[in-house]
């Protein structure tokens, strides 16, 4: 009997084991929970900052870390009405005008100036932007967008290039009455004003010059109020 008892007893586990044994599985257990806890509240803090990040580029008021320009009328107007008369397109055009100048009744091959220019000259489209007031502006701030409704270009004066110019003349058989003309320091003005008048005549129908004024008057606004934050100019010519 006491043979049987002593082997019980070496079969017996110890108390201490057991508790070290429990300890280290609640230590693995706590320690799993703690990692699984962490990767979800990582995954969550990614999730929250990426959608936070995609609402606040889309909402650029409320982006703190951005800045935003309040577009104005006031400011767009004080950009715009400084530009006065602006020449935003030139062509060149040929010229060829003939004038005959004579005496009352009398017969031109007596008394009588014939002359005549060959040349070019120029042409401009002009727009004059100081008259515009708040109504001819309009401001999306959302897109940073203005639109600015505007007088088409319009066509200036010619102007003559002498550089290019060739005058011919003749004049009638009586010499002595024809020598007037030919001493009159004014005698070529209005062939050169008969030429001008030509050169604008051929620019007003020349729709590639409006056009071309109208291209370069929307790449100016765009240039001009690009400075105070303006992202697009819509210009509607009237």
């Amino acid at each position: 009997m006491a043979e049987d008892t002593g082997q019980r007893r070496g079969t017996k586990r110890l108390p201490g084991a057991d508790r070290e044994k429990t300890a280290e599985h609640r230590r693995n257990f706590l320690g799993r929970l703690l990692s699984s806890i962490m990767t979800k509240v990582i995954v969550v803090i990614v999730i929250v900052l990426v959608a936070a990040y995609a609402v606040i580029a889309k909402i650029e008021n409320l982006n703190p870390f951005g800045s935003h320009t309040t577009i104005t009328t006031t400011v767009v107007l004080g950009k715009l009405t400084k530009i006065e008369q602006v020449h935003v397109a030139t062509r060149s055009y040929a010229a060829d005008v003939k004038i005959t100048q004579s005496v009352g009744i009398i017969p031109c091959f007596l008394v009588c100036n014939q002359m005549e220019l060959k040349g070019s000259g120029t042409d401009d489209a002009i727009v004059d932007l100081s008259q515009l007031s708040r109504q001819d502006v309009s401001i999306d701030q959302s897109t940073e967008t203005v639109t600015v409704r505007m007088a088409a270009p319009v066509i200036g004066p010619a102007v003559l290039n002498p550089a290019t110019c060739s005058i011919t003349s003749s004049h009638g058989t009586v010499n002595s009455a024809t020598q007037a003309f030919r001493n009159n320091p004014n005698g070529y003005r209005p062939l050169y004003a008969a030429a001008e008048t030509q050169i604008h005549n051929a620019a007003v129908r020349d729709r590639e010059l409006l056009t071309a004024g109208e291209q370069s008057t929307r790449t100016m606004l765009t240039q001009v109020l690009g400075t105070v934050g303006v992202k697009k100019v819509t210009v509607d010519f009237s």
